[in-house]
């Protein structure tokens, strides 16, 4: 059972909300001198849209980690996707600004040398992972947000982003199984989600509903954080595929203690009409009535 803290937070005080969460979720175990932050940066779309991470949020984690860790490398990091590339979106919303004033350095996984990690997985039997993430305590810094593929798109789902290959597309008739072997491959030691501006609706991931979730959500165990995630989205982990199989395939735990405010008080005030479930339904159906079945490698 893992430990989950949540902590109320807003714009103005990003950091006591980080630094509370962490603080009911156990603190960051085992921490090591080098670190990469996996941020999230799916679309082109600003941070009041809910969709990508918050260039202030991440400014006020690394505040956090400057004032109670002493590291010698820090990276933050981002891979291509099929209609975002990272290098300029993170220019584009400021984040070079950030990194220069934390001294942290940018890495773009789709261009970082890759190593194959055997996992025998339940898609891949191998994966290629950037070798920084198999050298570095790596952190999953994700948004609270709903996916018309996935019902949710939180830590889990956020490791998924660290694939290298830009065109993940492919991989979304059976995106539950790839995201897991991708945890498997290269589980997150430490997840924070931010759900200040969270994102809801059938077209998250990058154009839903910008919902005021005000909270922040932290964990070592990517599982119970994305368990406790879908509660306050609305959702029944057990339900949600990939959480459901990461659990069963042991990246986690889906039984939870959540050390502050509960899920069930905090739901956001973002409840989903008939629409939206049976939008929900049949796009999970079109997904595995299309899947090609199992595949060797990455």
């Amino acid at each position: 059972m893992g430990t989950v803290g949540i902590a109320r937070a807003d714009q103005s005080h990003f950091a006591k909300g980080i630094a509370e969460a962490i603080e009911k979720a156990g603190g960051i175990p085992g921490i090591s001198d080098q670190i990469c932050i996996k941020i999230n940066l799916c679309d082109s779309r600003t941070p009041e849209t809910g969709a990508v991470t918050d260039p202030e949020f991440l400014a006020a984690f690394l505040m956090y980690l400057n004032e109670n860790f002493k590291l010698e490398n820090v990276y933050v990091a981002e891979s291509d996707a099929t209609v975002a590339r990272a290098d300029l979106l993170m220019k584009w919303l400021g984040f070079d600004e950030i990194l220069r004033k934390f001294n942290a350095t940018w890495v773009n996984l789709s261009k970082a040398p890759t190593r194959p990690v055997d996992i025998q997985g339940r898609h891949f039997k191998e994966v290629q992972v950037p070798e920084l993430l198999l050298d570095s305590y790596l952190i999953s810094m994700a948004k609270l947000k709903t996916h018309i593929l996935t019902t949710i798109s939180c830590a889990l789902k956020n490791v998924y982003g660290c694939l290298p290959r830009p065109r993940k597309i492919v991989f979304h008739p059976f995106i539950d199984d790839v995201i897991v072997d991708a945890n498997l491959a290269m589980r997150a030691k430490f997840s924070i989600v931010d759900g200040v501006v969270a994102h809801v609706g059938t077209q998250g991931p990058a154009y839903g509903i910008p919902v005021r979730g005000n909270l922040v959500v932290a964990g070592s165990d990517p599982v119970s954080v994305d368990a406790t995630c879908s509660r306050l989205l609305g959702f029944a982990p057990f339900f949600v595929g990939h959480v459901r199989k990461a659990h069963y395939s042991g990246v986690g735990k889906m039984q939870t203690h959540v050390a502050g405010p509960s899920p069930r008080e905090l739901r956001l005030n973002a409840e989903f009409s008939l629409f939206d479930k049976f939008a929900f339904s049949i796009a999970q159906r079109i997904r595995k009535a299309k899947s090609p079945g199992r595949t060797t490698s990455l």
